[in-house]
């Protein structure tokens, strides 16, 4: 049975909901999220409003041991975009939950002072929380394991979420993160300061005999990809070469796409030989991606030992901010998972603030001082005046769309998509399934929601409407694929990938996977697809399942989506880069010159995407 949690903490009320069949017909996780939202917040609510909703939502295969099924999809509107708004994240708290009884948790309302909700086997309860009140997010951690049992999973908003940052992050036990979209934020609005969850009960199973096949062939699947090794080994640091080697770096707010010390300063065997000590894994996941890691030399730094490097990480302080040492993007990561900020939107922001004034937008009497490429000091003093908001801060923390319109002549400094900052990778040097899912995610300027499960990373530059095959042709045919599908995406005999319905086929394969609360890490992309997924889910909840029926609903909680943002005011004309990449060449590696891109190939390609979907334009 799914049962919903509903906190109604204006009255204290809680209230469980059987809700088992919107499960079944909307997948689990991210499906039911996304009903629940539509329904449950009125059109043009206001995102930090007591009207809007905050709900977690865990798969049906969490906690059953399946590989990577540990994940849980928190979702609200945005506060920083006005649209949907959803986070994912792992660890144990999504397994702890289902532990407890409840597969779902919706937080309604507002509480008229700080509260937390703990949830342990004897049923869920809301406790004071003023004491925790203005506490970096490892300190209120801290206190409510030593109160209530190290062994609860936590997830807790710091002083950026309480000050309404509008892409503060949820942390979950620490160093896991529901990072974009701002949905910190509508969890301080709430006086919600965390979540503490306990359970020692276990996930029933329909078919004993059926499931231990599957998970045994998700495992062997899972292993014999061939990234498997090198996620294994580097994490998601793996991509960290290429994508200077590509000149897609997002460097200095997107004017650098390489640079010359890259591999060997802030590089993936630069961090491996250094400051990785142990693989660290995700509940039931054998990639184990993330590393703990330390700081050795003498320094300011040293003895900061922290989850990472991930390639997040690195791009977004390392090349977006130009900083050179990993210990201080070590310290800057730092600093945003204390106080709660997502760290994409949070080095965006301080990247478009250093370029604005390198511009002569803004003066450093304005600011307060001179910030710089490069320059830890004034880069870590930015981030905790964002998520103090205290002086420019205060401006940084609306996000760069609202701080370039209150700058004159700074919006073409702002890199976002629908009102969310841009991450990791130029799409002037890839136009791919990554980048162009920039445009098309509903979640605004991301890539998470749309990863071709056949990319290459060291495939280069190449014509806008036909990607090229990232695999062997011969792997097309081993994909877990519908063959309708793989026809209409690859051609027949496999040819290239059309890039529109490439992305409409990653979105609805990512839906699937946030749905049922799994792994998006490149082993398990690449070697699971709905097949399995619907194998899976008819194991696990005795219902019926097939590939096209899953593939189906994804792609209807995907329409729901963005039926939503269109209630909110979405058209098709939102669906552009910033003008930079459009209108500006790109400095690359050893003197090559990436050229923009074509306004009208991108609008054809999203006319593509739209008629792929079945949307008006």
């Amino acid at each position: 049975m799914a049962v919903l949690l509903k906190a109604l903490l204006d009255s204290g009320e809680l209230q469980n909901v059987d809700i088992t069949p919107l499960e079944k017909s909307s997948l689990g996780g991210v499906g039911v999220n996304t009903h629940l939202l539509y329904e449950l917040v009125p059109p043009g609510t206001d995102a930090l409003a007591p009207q809007n909703a905050l709900i977690f939502g865990v798969g049906a295969l969490v906690g059953t041991m399946i590989p990577t099924a540990c994940r849980t999809e928190a979702t609200a509107k945005s506060p920083l975009s006005g649209r949907f708004g959803s986070a994912n994240s792992g660890g144990s708290f999504g397994p702890s939950l289902r532990f407890a009884g409840y597969s779902y948790l919706a937080l309604l309302g507002r509480a008229p002072s700080p509260v937390m909700l703990v949830i342990d086997d004897s049923g869920a309860r809301l406790e004071n929380a003023e004491g925790l009140w203005g506490l970096t997010v490892w300190e209120a951690t801290d206190s409510i394991k030593e109160q209530l049992g190290h062994d609860f999973s936590v997830l807790a908003i710091g002083p950026a979420g309480e000050n309404q940052v509008r892409f503060a992050s949820i942390q979950n036990d620490y160093f896991a993160s529901f990072g974009r979209t701002g949905l910190g934020a509508v969890m301080g609005s709430k006086n919600v300061k965390a979540v503490a969850v306990r359970g020692s009960g276990s996930v029933d199973v329909a078919d004993r005999g059926a499931f231990q096949k599957i998970r045994k062939e998700a495992f062997d699947r899972v292993k014999a990809e061939p990234s498997y090794g090198f996620m294994k080994r580097y994490g998601s640091m793996v991509a960290a070469d290429p994508f200077d080697v590509m000149s897609s770096l997002p460097g200095r707010n997107f004017t650098v796409g390489s640079y010359p010390d890259w591999e060997k300063t802030r590089g993936r065997k630069a961090f491996e030989s250094r400051y990785k000590e142990r693989d660290v894994a995700c509940f039931a996941c054998p990639i184990a991606c993330a590393h703990w890691s330390k700081v050795k030399e003498e320094g300011p730094h040293q003895g900061l030992a922290t989850r990472g490097l991930e390639v997040t990480f690195v791009m977004e302080f390392g090349a977006k901010l130009d900083l050179v040492s990993i210990p201080e993007i070590f310290r800057c990561v730092d600093i945003c998972n204390h106080y709660g900020m997502d760290v994409i939107s949070a080095a965006g922001s301080v990247a478009f603030l250093i370029e604005a004034f390198n511009c002569g937008l803004i003066s450093a009497e304005e600011i307060g001082f001179a910030p710089q490429w490069g320059n830890y000091d004034s880069i870590s003093q930015l981030l905790l005046l964002i998520a103090k908001r205290r002086g420019i801060g205060c401006l940084l923390a609306e996000g760069v769309k609202h701080a370039s319109a209150v700058i004159p002549g700074a919006q073409k400094l702002a890199m976002h998509v629908k009102g969310v900052e841009i991450p990791v990778k130029d799409p002037r040097a890839k136009c791919d399934t990554f980048t162009f899912g920039y445009l098309t995610n509903t979640r605004g300027g991301d890539s998470l929601r749309t990863r071709s499960p056949v990319e290459a990373l060291l495939q280069g530059m190449q014509d806008y409407k036909t990607e090229p095959l990232g695999v062997d042709p011969a792997q097309i045919e081993k994909l877990d694929m519908p063959p309708r599908l793989k026809e209409e995406i690859f051609g027949g005999p496999p040819r290239g990938v059309n890039l529109p319905r490439m992305a409409c086929y990653a979105e609805n394969l990512i839906t699937i996977v946030n749905s049922v609360g799994m792994c998006i890490r490149p082993p398990v992309l690449r070697s699971l697809g709905p097949d399995f997924y619907a194998r899976a889910l008819q194991a696990v909840t005795g219902e019926s399942y097939d590939a096209e029926s899953v593939y189906a609903s994804a792609a209807a909680i995907w329409n729901l989506q963005h039926a939503f943002n269109v209630r909110e005011g979405e058209n098709e004309s939102d669906y552009v880069y910033p003008d930079r990449f459009y209108e500006q060449s790109l400095p690359g590696r050893e003197g090559k010159t990436v050229q923009p891109l074509s306004r009208t190939e991108v609008a054809e390609n999203i006319s593509g995407y739209f008629k792929a979907r079945g949307w008006k334009s």
